[in-house]
């Protein structure tokens, strides 16, 4: 913010005034009087929710070509039978480069020809995400459209700067699994939101992390550690899109958790901008913290994997979002969908609200950079990706002059409407935040605000604004002044 510079006070002045300088936004809201108005960067902004397709991703696959225990082809029939549109098999410190071209159990070139044009599914192909691979020398990364394979020895450093020079994407897999799963603890540890905070901060190819894998065992503090994560990254501008993949290394272990794509059309590119820009929602059968298929039918606790025990999840109903809208006047977020019960509104890891609406200035006290909603039922949760926030900073109004005599002060300013409508003048006797109060004993002229009724001999602190439906859109700033005796 610029200073502001004042004219040469004159010398019939009582007392000296001063610019005390800037101050943060919540001492607009004092009292609770006005609004915060926000900026909310919506990643859905360019979805067409009308008519884009939303396609069914699956980002983390595995073969015999790594630990799977099916051929490829096999793993991409029984995705193509599940209602897949995309398909990436990721085997460990294995480049799949084609389905066509795997080493152990290829597709035919027929066949793939057939599954990309829709053949059996009037017409709905499925896109072979190829050049993947689970790079597993190191906490195993998943890294999409790159020809390349670690080496020992590895480190997730290297790792993500290999494929970012080499102009591929990236996400970091199942955290969990290294910072610990029994307990939430090691999802608030400073230290493990440390390592990934940087690793994403250093490496913006690495478009995001699993916050569901598999059936949700080891990945079901991980949502904790996402949003640990958001809240140091979000307020420097760097954005950490959620992801839920299968992880399947069986056909009965496919289906559970998926990402919907939303692109207008089915192709490598319209994938990677969606990766990129989080156009996409992340769904799930089972949510271990929330209680949503925790355990099986007969009581025992759900197994690591999915397996011949689980696979009646997959005739169960999952939530599904139809459109997200964003009011930026009214500050509000909007959700709608199907096959839920409840929307729950987070902001820094918390349920702040519920609800297919939010009104971020109900919760002023409670948000920060960001908020992500997630659709929950009893068979299902869907996540939406953080919409980052930013307050609107009010425009900043030139104080011109600064006059006080026994007890009144003339505050002149670059006045637009003389007789003061939407102006308010603030007064406080210590300048600290949460003390300041409107005063009304005000006149406006062309050249500011009068201000009467002060005692004498005394310091005061002060700001002007002008308010427009109840946000502060312009203001001065804080500027103190004493009364003569």
């Amino acid at each position: 913010m610029k200073k502001n510079v004042l004219k040469k006070v004159s010398a019939g002045l009582l007392a000296a005034a001063i610019i005390t300088g800037s101050f943060p936004a919540n001492v607009f809201a004092e009292k609770g009087s006005y609004e915060l108005d926000y900026i909310i960067n919506n990643p859905y902004e360019t979805v067409d929710w009308k008519n884009r397709h939303q396609y069914k991703a699956d980002f983390h696959a595995h073969s015999k070509n790594s630990d799977g225990g099916n051929y490829t082809y096999e793993m991409v029939e029984d995705h193509y039978k599940k209602g897949y549109d995309i398909l990436a098999m990721t085997d460990h410190n294995y480049t799949t480069k084609g389905w066509e071209n795997a080493g152990e159990g290829s597709v035919s070139p027929e066949r793939k020809a057939e599954i990309e044009s829709g053949v059996g599914r009037n017409g709905r192909g499925m896109l072979d995400f190829s050049y993947s691979n689970e790079q597993s020398r190191t906490d195993h990364i998943n890294t999409f459209l790159t020809d390349w394979n670690n080496s020992s020895p590895a480190s997730m450093e290297n790792t993500l700067r290999e494929i970012e020079e080499r102009g591929g994407i990236s996400h970091i897999n199942h955290m969990g699994r290294y910072t610990g799963y029994k307990t939430s603890d090691p999802a608030n540890d400073p230290s493990q939101i440390s390592k990934y905070v940087n690793l994403l901060d250093t490496f913006r190819f690495c478009v995001g992390v699993e916050i569901i894998n598999k059936i949700d065992n080891e990945s079901r503090y991980d949502r904790i550690l996402w949003d640990n994560i958001l809240q140091k990254t979000l307020p420097e501008g760097r954005q950490v899109w959620g992801f839920a993949n299968d992880d399947t290394h069986s056909l009965n272990a496919t289906g559970y958790s998926f990402n919907m794509m939303l692109m207008p059309e089915l192709s490598i590119d319209a994938t990677r901008n969606a990766m990129e820009k989080g156009t996409f929602y992340s769904v799930s059968r089972v949510s271990r913290v929330d209680g949503i298929n925790s355990t099986l039918p007969n009581g025992n606790p759900m197994p690591g994997s999915g397996n011949s025990s689980t696979t009646y999840l997959l005739d169960q109903a999952t939530p599904s979002i139809s459109n997200i809208s964003v009011d930026q006047k009214e500050n509000s977020l909007s959700v709608e969908g199907k096959d839920y019960t409840t929307v729950e509104w987070i902001a820094d890891g918390k349920v702040i609200a519920t609800g297919n609406t939010i009104d971020l200035n109900d919760y002023e006290d409670q948000v920060n950079s960001y908020v992500r909603a997630q659709l929950k039922s009893e068979t299902g949760i869907a996540f939406t990706q953080p919409f980052s926030l930013t307050i609107q900073e009010p425009e900043e109004i030139d104080v011109k002059q600064i006059e006080s005599k026994k007890n009144q002060a003339n505050i002149n300013f670059d006045i637009l409407s003389p007789n003061g409508k939407g102006y308010a003048v603030f007064l406080s006797e210590t300048g600290e935040t949460g003390s300041f109060e409107k005063y009304n004993n005000v006149n406006y002229n062309r050249k500011g605000a009068h201000i009467k009724g002060l005692a004498k001999g005394k310091t005061y602190y002060a700001y002007i604004a002008f308010v427009e439906d109840n946000v502060i859109t312009e203001k001065t700033d804080i500027v103190s002044f004493t009364t003569g005796r």
